[in-house]
């Protein structure tokens, strides 16, 4: 099981070698496949019940891990394949040096290795290990340009980051000392802090322990996971990083931190009860709701208007959670999979934006669609995916979640979340629909021509894979507005009862 895990970190030592800004992008990307292609067999596995264990069950993988662990191998290989080309282009404007590409390289893939140890962490002392690992390496590869803003970005995020991840090693802590009464073997058994160990004696588990445990873990893992109103450090985050880094920070990094909750919810759960554990996580999820679609009015910047847009996704998960019910916890994760497909492709038009435009400023660029068709279309693709716009996917998952709202009598929620969903159309349409419909601004178009064959303009470079690649993305918004494929069904029940919350 853990061979997988071997792969980004070789390729990491060999990106410390080569030379070459294809060859480094090349040798992530083989990395990336050969990764992708081993987990696939994991998931095919957990799709049909298979659980894995390792290392005397340190190490554990049953379909809720093997559902993250898909979405990372995915995005991971999307991520890799766009580097090649923006990355090169980044090299020859000067933004980046030869010896910065190789730790670019070295980073992305120890990034990927530490995001894919998280999901089959068994032991809740190797997952805070993990999740707190992805925040050391993300945050060297925001402030990997060595920029005023970019370094006070990556100081900015660790400095929240790990406060607030300090709050969930608290609440490990106290889960700890609630099990060693209760597991066999005593406060010496080593298995007091694996999960698969800690699960059936969780109903046994002092219930006002267990509370403080998981409200600090809210908390801590709540910051990583972009939930408000611990959400600060992201807009800066995921506005300075490379674009090939915000997708994975937003698309992947946001929902390793939420699969801590998750599996925590699990154990307070059985010992507090569902209503508690619901109540919390609605409140974090309402709140996060509310404040991005308050600050996605007033963005000026297309980077930071998509990172409060992913504020607002992960407290729709998070608000689908709390609702709980079958209705509830299917609309949670496969808005999971439908907000890691629609968030890295709209950075990814960001970055061919910048790289044509060389501005993602919201009132510095429009008429992108009539500079670069195929880019427009999906980019104007993917605002109306995020905006949860029918047919694409976030709209099925949105409509499932107020299907449990309302099957839950939740009017209130409800009546707050359209408002809020209001607020997030306007905000998206009004910035993005400038800048890709329209008239395209004279000094704009005379920019691009002159540089038609910058290997970062999509005009002129060979940007073909990254093409392909951005259009797999979109078809999958379309795809899963329309039908769920079975094996994903699959996938998503079997998680379900693994979480349970109202089922």
């Amino acid at each position: 099981m853990l061979f997988f895990l071997l792969v980004p970190l070789g390729t990491a030592l060999i990106c410390l070698i080569v030379r070459g800004p294809r060859a480094l992008g090349y040798a992530t990307l083989a990395g990336s496949a050969a990764t992708a292609l081993w987990v696939a067999a994991l998931v095919a596995g957990a799709a049909h019940g298979s659980v894995y264990f390792s290392r005397g069950g340190t190490f554990y993988c049953d379909s809720l891990s093997a559902y993250i662990l898909m979405i990372i191998a995915l995005l991971s290989a999307a991520a890799s394949i766009y580097s090649i080309e923006y990355m090169a282009a980044e090299l020859k404007a000067g933004a980046i040096t030869p010896r910065g590409l190789r730790y670019y390289y070295f980073l992305l893939n120890l990034f990927i290795f530490t995001m894919m140890l998280v999901p089959i962490s068994n032991n809740l002392a190797l997952l805070w290990i993990a999740i707190e690992a992805t925040t050391l390496v993300s945050a060297l590869l925001v402030g990997i340009y060595r920029k005023r803003k970019s370094i006070e970005a990556a100081w900015k995020y660790i400095v929240l980051c790990t406060v607030g991840i300090t709050f969930a090693l608290l609440g490990t802590f106290i889960i700890y000392y609630a099990g060693a009464g209760v597991v066999p073997g005593g406060p010496g058994e080593a298995g007091t802090l694996n999960w698969t160990s800690l699960l059936p004696v969780a109903a046994a588990l002092n219930p006002a322990t267990v509370r403080l445990a998981f409200i600090l873990i809210m908390v801590g893992y709540g910051t990583k996971a972009g939930l408000a109103p611990v959400h600060n450090w992201l807009p800066d985050a995921h506005s300075e990083a490379p674009t090939p880094v915000s997708a994975l920070l937003s698309g992947i990094l946001l929902n390793c931190a939420f699969y801590g909750i998750m599996r925590f919810a699990v154990i307070a759960k059985a010992a507090c009860g569902q209503i508690f554990v619901q109540d919390i996580m609605a409140a974090f999820g309402m709140t996060s709701i509310v404040i991005a679609g308050t600050f996605m009015l007033i963005q000026k910047n297309a980077k930071r208007l998509l990172a409060y847009s992913s504020i607002e996704h992960m407290g729709i998960i998070c608000l689908s959670f709390g609702i709980g019910g079958v209705y509830g916890l299917y609309a949670a994760l496969l808005h999971i999979l439908n907000h890691a497909l629609g968030k890295p492709l709209m950075f990814f038009v960001t970055g061919r934006i910048h790289s044509t435009c060389h501005s993602v400023e919201t009132e510095e660029v429009s008429g992108f669609l009539k500079m670069s068709p195929l880019t427009g279309a999906l980019g104007f693709a993917g605002i109306m995916a995020l905006a949860g716009a029918p047919p694409f996917n976030i709209f099925l998952s949105e409509f499932l979640m107020l299907k449990g709202l309302a099957a839950g009598a939740h009017w209130c929620m409800m009546a707050i979340f359209l408002g809020a969903s209001g607020f997030v159309f306007y905000g998206l349409l009004k910035d993005f629909g400038g800048m890709f419909l329209g008239r395209p601004k004279e000094e704009k178009t005379e920019l691009s021509g002159q540089t038609e064959n910058r290997p970062g303009n999509p005009q002129g470079g060979n940007w073909w894979p990254a093409s392909l690649m951005m259009l797999t993305l979109g078809a999958g918004l379309l795809a899963l507005g329309l039908f769920t494929p079975a094996v994903l069904d699959k996938l998503i029940t079997s998680s379900m009862n693994i979480i349970g919350l109202g089922t």
